[in-house]
């Protein structure tokens, strides 16, 4: 079985087994786990920041990067299929209080919109904007530069935070030509993911300045994920983000492959985006084109019009050789 439905399937390398058997540990609450230390004082430099906090998840990281950023009853602006209101739970409203408010289309704000939204500041009767939120890459699109700067921009000209779920930043990075401090700017708080591209078994970081790392910590603590020696996992974390950064290049390539010798199959439309393939059915369809694909080996997701699949660490080019053909079959008899 070919597994495409996530890059969060891949499991440890060797190298990275070994040294996470070997890592060097401490009690982490006290901050003195020298592997954890070393995993967020490599990650804050690489995207620009003073200062990152190790976590068990991007959803949590992600909750923390909201709770430091908003009170109760403030407004976060963010794309009504974004993963902190599709996949998180409804956290926001549960852990933070905060208030939704919901665009859709492109994975960023038209201006018009902003200038809409912003309007009426200081009228009692509505709640107070604080901050604007968007994802790079967005279902594997990345965000342009000049579009994130824009509304980072726009957020500190009218008084809001500013904050990026960057679960696959290193992916935008990449498919940008940038080092990931690019990605990074312009934002008050970045989340980013260690255990999807990056093929870590465990983790993700919140970065941001001295003072709201320290305030997400407290937040970690608060939330019951204090760790001890999460060095162990931390060595996981740290290999990927040492040796696994560049051949995300290799996960992309794969991606475009494998919607090329798709395109033209009767029913579909394929294209890729960085490491994943999008393929667009009849609407109501997809999940019949996904289970057809299992039956000859290949795991995706679908559900409406959409499926969706995903090139990461372990799948090679003769695996994308076999599910082109295995999903070639897949469709000739549906």
């Amino acid at each position: 079985m070919i597994d495409l439905r996530s890059d969060t399937l891949t499991r440890p390398t060797e190298e990275m087994r070994r040294a996470m058997a070997s890592a060097e540990v401490g009690d982490d609450v006290w901050g003195e786990d020298p592997t954890v230390r070393a995993l967020e004082e490599e990650t804050a430099a690489l995207l620009g920041r003073e200062a990152a906090l190790y976590v068990p998840s991007g959803h949590m990281a992600n909750q923390l990067g909201l709770y430091v950023s908003t009170r109760s009853g403030e407004e976060v602006w963010t794309h009504e299929h974004h993963h902190l209101i599709g996949d998180e739970q409804g956290a926001a409203v549960v852990l933070s209080r905060v208030l939704p408010r919901l665009y859709s289309g492109d994975p960023f704000p038209p201006q018009e919109l902003l200038e809409k939204w912003i309007t009426g500041l200081g009228d009692v009767h509505r709640a107070d904007p604080a901050l604007l939120w968007l994802e790079n890459t967005f279902t594997g699109r990345v965000v342009p530069l000049e579009e994130q700067h824009r509304v980072t921009d726009f957020a500190h000209e009218h008084g809001l935070l500013a904050h990026l779920d960057g679960a696959r930043l290193w992916n935008a990075a990449i498919e940008l030509e940038v080092d990931p401090a690019r990605v990074a700017e312009g934002f008050d708080t970045v989340s980013v993911c260690f255990s999807k591209g990056l093929g870590a078994p465990v983790g993700s970081a919140l970065v941001g300045d001295v003072d709201t790392i320290r305030r997400a910590r407290r937040g970690r603590k608060l939330l019951g994920a204090g760790m001890r020696q999460a060095g162990i996992i931390a060595a996981g974390a740290l290999h990927a983000l040492r040796h696994h950064r560049e051949r995300l290049a290799e996960d992309h390539a794969r991606a475009a492959v494998l919607a090329e010798r798709l395109s033209g199959l009767p029913g579909l439309e394929a294209v890729a985006r960085t490491n994943m393939v999008l393929l667009t059915t009849a609407e109501g369809e997809a999940a019949r084109y996904a289970e057809a694909f299992a039956e000859e080996g290949v795991r995706a997701l679908g559900g409406g019009d959409r499926i969706r699949m995903v090139l990461s660490l372990e799948v090679t080019d003769s695996d994308v050789e076999k599910a082109a053909e295995a999903i070639t079959r897949a469709v000739s008899r549906l």
